[in-house]
């Protein structure tokens, strides 16, 4: 029989076109995804006059650095869960691969980067100031406060951007013994430990009930 023609097939086309599409795809979600953090990390900076005039450390959670990140944050994970798992499903063996896997990676250090010039400022004013106050124990142990709070924060805003929303969405069940933490801030029991303690307020209940009968 005749030999195979990818280019008489048209198959020579189709993976032009297939190549030209994924391109098409890996800038709309650059531009969507790391262009979007760029342009709202520079308005920032220009509203707040970042880096030059620190931000006080106690109104930082509540100012433009966050408020603004957090409102692109839902459609950026939507955006980056699809290249994710457009690249899970193509597999570390293929060729297109690659392009996903740097557009992931550009994603990311973009991130990073325009956090970096958002915070570095403010947290080293605040802390000279704490040391300038305090001494350097007093820093050291006002600090590591400070610190705590500010890495947690910023530790949720990352998942809000880069997070599984799938894991997300359905967290394991508490174990019995365990203590999370819920949205405001405030310690939750397990689901066993809730439940242990609800029948223990129950027999005593019914006790006390019993006891009040024998009374009478």
């Amino acid at each position: 029989g005749r030999e195979y023609d990818a280019a008489a097939s048209g198959g020579a086309e189709y993976f032009r076109r297939a190549c030209a599409l994924q391109d098409a795809a890996l800038e709309l979600l650059r531009v969507a995804v790391a262009d979007r953090i760029s342009v709202i990390s520079t308005q920032i900076q220009d509203a707040l006059n970042l880096p030059k005039v620190p931000l006080k450390a106690d109104k930082l959670e509540a100012s433009l650095v966050y408020t603004r990140f957090h409102g692109i944050s839902k459609r950026s994970n939507k955006l980056i869960t699809i290249a994710r798992r457009r690249l899970d499903a193509l597999g570390d063996g293929s060729v297109a691969a690659v392009g996903y896997e740097d557009l992931l990676t550009l994603c990311r250090n973009t991130y990073c980067g325009a956090r970096e010039v958002l915070l570095t400022s403010t947290v080293r004013n605040h802390m000279d100031i704490l040391k300038e106050r305090h001494g350097l124990v007093g820093m050291t142990r006002l600090a590591s406060v400070f610190l705590i709070r500010l890495c947690t924060v910023e530790t949720a805003l990352y998942l809000d951007f880069f997070g599984d929303p799938d894991k997300r969405r359905h967290p394991r069940k508490a174990l019995k013994g365990s203590v999370q933490t819920n949205d405001e801030g405030k310690s939750e029991e397990g689901d066993e430990d809730k439940e242990e303690r609800n029948q223990e307020a129950a027999a005593t209940r019914q006790q006390q009930h019993n006891n009040n009968n024998n009374n009478n």
